[in-house]
């Protein structure tokens, strides 16, 4: 018993390891721009020179809606607008890009209310769940000398090194002052149209750029994919060449062990693949045992650790659980083997004269 819970054990840690490694790479290259790939559109317009959200500004004309709408293709057009701003509250800084709702256009709404209103009012705005730890609803921040009182949270709009909040219109107008113009806009084409020749006629009105949405949505998440996900997958590779050599050692170390009892199974009348069957069979048994635990403990991890660090930001899919499900037998099996040559050249005189 001792011997199966040390093995299960160490299988557990290892497929916990891993696991947690997985969702987190996975949830950060997923999860990150959820919200820009969730905004009803086919194309973003912007200036020229802009590229996304962040840290290439952009500002256009309200009157340019008019020139994209005439273009063959397209269905809609409607203002983007949305400003990033560093502010301070109960001692912590919070680095929010205010969205503007705009309820005529039906534009600029959170994705997922997780507390709280689900849209804001005058004088109110709605922060991403990230931010939960450090205020809460009812409190009220200050924002460009503006009061603006907390009234939900949402989902999905967790960018790491910043969120996104939502605003009415009206009040982003208020903070920013462009009552004329535009950040971006957000464009719908007509079923069947050709894309790539909408954009292609967008860039053709001077001073403007266009992409696709997931291109757009992939610009905006390019700082922390190429700055932050090669260190998790650097992280998760030696993870898994970890959990591999703490498996094979664990069950390695287990079967050989037990080598007396196989020398008495050998002197009894066993044959040598028959206890391969057994040694293989004990193997899986701890190695399905220990997967069980480590996933649960995998999944329980990402949930509580989420709620302590909001940027903890995990996803596990089902295809994951079941590579790791695979490299786990296959590892079980592997380090059973090693040791089968060992067994099959017991003696069993040996035993006995023990």
């Amino acid at each position: 018993k001792t011997r199966l819970v040390i093995s299960v054990g160490g299988v557990a840690f290892s497929v916990a390891l891993i696991m947690v490694l997985t969702g987190l790479y996975q949830g950060w290259r997923n999860k990150l721009g959820e919200y820009i790939r969730n905004i009803p559109a086919d194309i973003w317009v912007m200036q020229s020179g802009s590229q996304e959200l962040f840290h290439t500004p952009s500002i256009l004309p309200l009157a340019l809606s008019n020139k994209i709408t005439g273009i063959d293709g397209v269905r809609s057009v409607k203002p983007f607008n949305a400003r990033r701003l560093a502010i301070e509250k109960n001692n912590q800084e919070l680095n929010l890009y205010i969205v503007a709702y705009d309820s005529v256009n039906d534009i600029g709404k959170p994705s997922r209310i997780v507390e709280g209103k689900s849209s804001p009012g005058p004088g109110e705005i709605i922060l991403d769940f990230s931010q939960h730890k450090k205020v809460k609803i009812g409190e009220t921040i200050s924002i460009a000398q503006q009061e603006l009182k907390i009234v939900g949270f949402s989902d999905g709009g967790d960018l790491v090194t910043s969120s996104f909040a939502f605003a009415q219109k009206d009040e982003l107008n208020k903070i920013q002052e462009l009552p004329n113009a535009a950040n971006f806009f957000v464009v719908s084409i007509i079923p069947g149209a050709d894309k790539n020749a909408v954009i292609e006629n967008i860039k053709k009105i001077s001073g403007v750029d266009a992409v696709t949405k997931d291109k757009f949505a992939e610009n905006n998440t390019k700082i922390v994919t190429d700055t932050f996900l090669p260190v998790i997958l650097v992280l998760l590779m030696i993870g898994v060449a970890v959990g591999i050599t703490v498996i094979g050692l664990t069950i390695f170390t287990s079967t050989i062990e037990k080598a007396k009892e196989y020398g008495v199974l050998k002197a009894i009348g066993l044959k040598n693949r028959q206890l391969y069957g057994i040694v293989i069979e004990q193997a899986l048994i701890a190695g399905v045992i220990g997967f069980i635990v480590g996933t649960g403990l995998a999944f329980s991890l990402g949930a509580t650790v989420g709620q302590v660090v909001p940027q903890f930001v995990s996803q596990i899919r089902f295809i994951d659980v079941v590579w790791v499900l695979g490299l786990t037998l296959a590892m079980s099996v592997i380090a059973a083997y090693i040791p089968m040559r060992r067994l099959a050249s017991i003696d069993p005189a040996e035993v006995f004269r023990a």
